[in-house]
């Protein structure tokens, strides 16, 4: 099946990489939302009608189609994976309260905790529905470990809210679980159902590992230098929340800067004119710049690890994803 690129997003400078494959994802999606009940499924279809970049099936598809050509089960998987990521998105906004995301009301905002607990756990339910077929149960382990990471990630995070002890280590450990792994288990998921083999199956979980990195990272960035209206949601969250970021952790290493940050977090409440005061410290010292260049870093790690993939359309979409990554505005 040849890529077609049927549209890109133009609300943000994020390209929507949508192809033809995509939009088998895109009517299962449909189908598997259209059938809850009630609120539910009010709350599935505005969620689903939001929009989103669908990087996660997308993962899944082209590391599968980088060793076989598509089958249903590379799609099945590409919408559980989908599914998980919607689940976690909502659950994400219950606690940290979200009133916006992608410009739009959250499910939280809208309908209350309730709803939006139920709704998540619904779309995981859903996601395993597809996934407990014996075909597809090695995808439902990588993506289980997925979301066990994802609930460690949260629960760390919260653990380091206002801390300046936070390490570069347990940084990188945190934003793993948040994020790369899921992106790592996409990539496994689509790759071990096209017989990938299991160096390729490590080179591709290395590959989204390196993606989610690198994806957090720019999170990091454009939560500081970001635009709230391409963004879809309000800027400095992070400072606010007292999430210990990236640049952050370079601001922290600076002479000066760094006890004068200390004491400003350990007294575990940032104003917005303190929120400002760091953002200016961020820029005007670098630490923007250093983040960025710590994600190109793990862009071209992910590059090197297709070096030793079979040459195909489907391989230069996934360099020409990496690259996005560094660009993107949302």
């Amino acid at each position: 099946m040849s890529i077609q690129q049927s549209y890109v997003n133009t609300e943000t400078s994020f390209p929507k990489l949508q192809f033809t494959e995509l939009l088998f994802v895109e009517d299962q999606l449909q189908t598997v939302l259209q059938q809850a009940d009630g609120l539910i499924r009010q709350t599935c279809i505005s969620l689903l009608e939001s929009g989103g970049k669908r990087i996660r099936p997308l993962l899944t598809l082209y590391s599968g189609m980088c060793f076989a050509p598509l089958n249903p089960l590379m799609i099945d998987a590409a919408v559980a994976s989908e599914l998980i990521h919607m689940a976690s998105l909502i659950h994400d906004d219950v606690i940290d309260e979200s009133e916006t995301r992608r410009g739009k009301p959250t499910i939280v905002s809208e309908y209350g905790n309730h709803a939006a607990i139920l709704t998540g756990d619904y779309l995981f339910a859903e996601a395993f529905n597809i996934l407990s077929r014996s075909e597809l149960l090695t995808s439902m382990n990588f993506l289980v470990k997925a979301i066990q990471a994802m609930c460690h990630g949260e629960v760390h995070q919260a653990d380091e809210q206002f801390s300046s002890q936070v390490s570069f280590e347990e940084y990188y450990k945190r934003i793993a679980n948040k994020t790369g792994i899921l992106l790592a288990a996409s990539c496994q998921s689509g790759a071990v159902l096209a017989g990938a083999s299991a160096a390729e199956l490590s080179l591709m979980r290395e590959y989204g590992m390196n993606l989610g990195y690198a994806y957090q990272i720019t999170d990091d960035i454009l939560d500081i230098e970001g635009d709230a209206d391409s963004l879809g949601k309000p800027i400095g969250a992070d400072l606010v929340n007292g999430n210990i970021t990236l640049p952050m952790l370079y601001l922290l290493d600076k002479p000066i800067y760094g006890n004068w940050l200390r004491e400003i977090i350990n007294v575990r409440s940032i104003t917005p004119q303190g929120a400002l005061s760091i953002r200016e410290a961020l820029l005007n010292t670098g630490c923007i710049e250093e983040a960025y260049q710590t994600a190109t870093h793990c862009i071209n790690k992910a590059k090197a690890c297709l070096d030793n993939i079979p040459a195909s359309t489907y391989k230069t979409t996934l360099l020409d994803l990496a690259n996005t990554i560094l660009h993107r505005k949302a």
